[in-house]
């Protein structure tokens, strides 16, 4: 099972790649309680960096709980300078 610090590693990765909101099932992240791990670690320490809303998941075009860059066009930083 991947660790919450494993998949915000992947949500860095997959913006990097393409910085359109993207929800955590797109991700491969299917399990609820790890999203909500996920969800909560992003508002307490990376709130600066990303937000959750509800909102169309542009991977696939459907409605979903998405992680979106603040700033699209910005590096993301590296999680793990982050501690």
């Amino acid at each position: 099972m991947k660790s919450v610090q494993d998949i915000i590693a992947t949500i860095e990765r997959a913006f990097r790649e393409d910085p359109r909101p993207c929800c955590l099932r797109c991700l491969d992240v299917t399990s609820q309680e790890l999203c909500e791990q996920v969800e909560k670690h992003i508002k307490e320490k990376l709130s600066n960096v990303y937000t959750v809303e509800d909102g169309t998941c542009q991977k696939k075009d459907h409605h979903a709980r998405v992680i979106r860059p603040k700033s699209a066009g910005a590096a993301m930083p590296n999680y793990k300078d982050r501690g």
